[in-house]
């Protein structure tokens, strides 16, 4: 989930960064815009994960800390999916952005949603998580 969540903010990123070598000011207004933005969700949702992992655990017996490992996954899970990653970059496909850039956000798109469900298919789920780093312990 790690590795998916850099590569798709890499690939927000760059598709962000090829729309500032458009001539265009308006082009480029916008994918300065978008760049802001993008560093500014990235910004949040790393707090929100630092907070997650860094909070300490406050478990009576063995089931209350396997229900919070389970929240936790789950919520660190829910925190890497990028929703406003792959949603802001289409901002610039309405009407301003050149044809081939159209094409690479319609692409980035398609290839990040492929890849997470892949990652969601072959994954284990949540509880089998959680009880693996319960029996590490």
């Amino acid at each position: 989930y790690a590795v998916f969540a850099v590569a798709t903010f890499a690939g927000a990123m760059t598709l962000a960064g090829s729309a500032l070598a458009v001539p265009d000011p308006t082009v480029r207004q916008l994918a300065v815009v978008l760049l802001i933005g993008l560093l500014g969700v990235t910004a949040i949702i790393a707090m929100q994960l630092r907070h997650l992992l860094r909070h300490p655990v406050v478990a009576e017996d063995e089931e209350s800390l396997t229900a919070d490992v389970i929240m936790r996954v789950e919520d660190a899970r829910d925190l890497t999916t990028p929703n406003v990653q792959w949603s802001l970059p289409m901002v610039l496909l309405f009407g301003t952005a050149p044809g081939w850039w159209s094409a690479a956000a319609v692409a980035y798109l398609g290839l990040g949603l492929a890849a997470c469900i892949a990652l969601h298919a072959k994954t284990p789920s949540s509880v089998t998580v959680a009880r693996r780093a319960m029996s590490a312990r």
